[in-house]
């Protein structure tokens, strides 16, 4: 008996140092909330009808409303659907599922380069070993096909997930790679494999310390007063079921060699930490309301819904820190 409390004592003191020493929540406990501090102003639920977990939804401007991309989970298969969305951010019309000849498509980003729409989205490569590899397609909105997809593979990783699009209207698509070091590719012929990983002479490395997990692809990348803008994701815990993600955001220049000029002095926490351990950003648009800069960020929220946060530019910005 003396020894079944003996090591019944034992898993107690070791639950307890692990709880309250190891816990991921404890790296957050400082981190101030995103909507006490005045980052986010509000959040919107993006709900989609029939669709009782639209994920990791990625939104863009679509004339005067909204368009949305999500990932549909059915079955053990995952699938890419698209919606419309007005001004308050309610569905216009139905979804609408998109073919891309696969049922283990994940995670779309949408947006929109010299006046098309496109997807980007990570799917499994049709090989005998596991692999994962980027995809961009571009999508025919008058009957919701695809006019091309295009596998885009580096053959540097086996799984592919989460390189970022840095729109700019008057250049060829460029695509983040990493963020750490920043690493550039383009893409001229969006049609074929024809990645360039973009070399700049004379580069210092911009790197910026993160203690939340190392940052990866969020959002794609949008101009906003002369620099580009995105928000990233990162990920920290032992166990891969249990891991915390966060998310923050970042600028950088908008010419060669793209150096990384500012980042979030700590990641953008909404709400309870004991309901919400996955934020997932995925898409933002950039609005004036009232002649005050507001973005609308969609994010996934613990693998089950999408959210829009209506964020503050200007408290956004005041709580960056310079990356040297």
């Amino acid at each position: 008996m003396k020894k079944i409390v003996f090591y019944l004592s034992i898993a107690i003191f070791t639950f307890l140092i692990f709880h309250f020493f190891f816990s991921p929540n404890k790296k957050l406990k400082t981190v101030p909330k995103a909507e006490k501090i005045g980052i986010v102003k509000t959040i919107k639920d993006i709900k989609i009808k029939d669709v009782k977990h639209p994920l990791n939804a990625s939104i863009e401007n679509y004339l005067d409303d909204y368009i949305v991309a999500f990932r549909i989970d059915e079955n053990k298969s995952s699938y890419i659907a698209i919606s419309f969305l007005d001004k308050n951010f309610e569905e216009i019309g139905n979804y609408k599922k998109i073919d891309v000849q696969t049922n283990t498509a994940e995670d779309p980003r949408i947006f929109k380069f010299k006046n098309d729409y496109f997807l980007f989205y990570n799917d499994v490569l049709p090989i005998k070993h596991f692999a994962r590899a980027m995809n961009l397609a571009k999508i025919n909105l008058q009957d919701y096909s695809l006019d091309y997809k295009t596998t885009l593979d580096l053959h540097i990783k086996r799984v592919e997930k989460n390189w970022v699009p840095i729109i700019c209207e008057e250049k060829n698509l460029l695509l983040a790679y990493k963020l750490m070091p920043h690493k550039i590719m383009l893409l001229k012929d969006l049609k074929k494999n024809s990645l360039k990983h973009l070399i700049f002479e004379n580069i210092g490395f911009s790197r910026f310390f993160w203690e939340w997990g190392t940052p990866r692809g969020g959002t794609p990348a949008k101009q906003i007063d002369g620099e580009y803008l995105a928000f990233f994701h990162s990920s920290f815990g032992k166990r891969k079921k249990r891991k915390t993600y966060v998310m923050g955001a970042y600028t950088f220049e908008a010419k060669p060699p793209y150096k990384i000029t500012k980042v979030s002095k700590f990641p953008i926490i909404l709400g309870s930490l004991k309901k919400t351990r996955i934020y997932f950003p995925t898409g933002f648009v950039i609005k004036k309301e009232n002649n005050k800069d507001l973005i609308y960020l969609s994010f996934g929220e613990n693998d089950k819904t999408s959210k829009i946060a209506i964020i503050d530019k200007k408290k956004l910005f005041e709580n960056m820190k310079q990356v040297y």
